[in-house]
């Protein structure tokens, strides 16, 4: 177990709550669930997954089908985190930061949030092995071995990668689910407007994107290739220019593309800035899909 990032995680959030007295997760995904009251209208039928405890006996008997109430199944939060893996997550930020650990601090600070919410959450990554995928469940054992899980299988290249992985949810998994997607530029870039339908007929989807590297820069070293890039390139400010003039249009273009199915999306580059990047990213959520 990871107790250094566990106990960095807590303190982090310990100090931001300290300043800001609100549970970031309260109220922002009406989509997920309706209102408290009892009426029939807030009565579905059961589904598989669905708790025992909630099921409404009483109005079952009168329907002959079994009901669940609403306002307890689904104001408690299904939460899926898929985040990135592989050779490329290995790399660095563009403020110089490993990339693998800001993925890894990003899902357990929103993840410890969510434990401390009550809420139900998994993890799906793509592997040597598969797609890894736990059980929705809650409480700190679980956020724990998550953790654990989340970092063994962060540099693990897989076949399916994130188009595969949001797929098979989209396919398989029938919960109303938040999604949180922790990826990088070639991630993104992946998940085309097909699949962004698909996901989101059911689902709230949240993307944080980690911020590669530049080309340009001192002992510039490329993880897939394995080499040191050369000079002439990693030195030249005037490909640096185009690098992020291009990097910008290309991001400009997917927000938008992600704006028109109701997808969040911020950026981060460095550890110091992941819980005011989660926060933006829940309030631009709430801000842009609720009003």
């Amino acid at each position: 177990m990871d107790y250094d990032s566990l106990s960095k995680i807590r303190a982090q959030v310990a100090l931001y709550t300290n300043k800001k007295t609100t549970n970031i997760l309260d109220g922002d995904f009406t989509s997920v669930f309706r209102g408290r009251s009892m009426d029939f209208d807030d009565l579905r039928e059961y589904a598989y997954g669905d708790n025992i405890r909630d099921i409404d006996w009483k109005s079952s008997s009168k329907t002959g089908k079994t009901l669940v109430r609403r306002f307890i199944a689904e104001k408690k939060h299904s939460i899926l985190f898929v985040v990135d893996t592989g050779v490329k997550m290995l790399a660095d930020t563009s403020a110089n930061e490993e990339k693998a650990e800001i993925a890894i601090d990003t899902f357990g600070t929103i993840a410890y949030l969510v434990e401390k919410h009550g809420d139900d959450f998994a993890l799906m990554q793509d592997t040597d092995g598969g797609i890894d995928f736990s059980y929705f469940k809650s409480g700190p054992a679980h956020f724990e071995d998550l953790m654990a899980r989340c970092r063994r299988n962060i540099g693990k290249d897989g076949k399916k990668k994130i188009t595969g992985m949001l797929d098979y949810i989209a396919d398989k998994i029938k919960r109303k689910m938040i999604i949180i997607l922790i990826t990088d530029m070639v991630g993104m870039h992946d998940v085309n407007e097909e699949i962004l339908r698909h996901i989101t007929v059911n689902n709230d989807l949240l993307v944080l994107n980690i911020d590669d590297a530049y080309l340009y820069g001192e002992d510039v070293y490329d993880v897939t290739r394995k080499k040191y890039e050369d000079d002439y390139v990693s030195h030249r400010e005037k490909l640096y220019k185009a690098e992020k003039a291009e990097r910008d249009k290309r991001y400009k273009k997917l927000e938008k593309l992600y704006t028109r199915y109701g997808v969040s999306l911020v950026s981060l580059q460095k550890e110091s800035e992941i819980i005011d990047k989660v926060v933006e990213l829940f309030e631009r959520h709430k801000h842009e899909n609720i009003g």
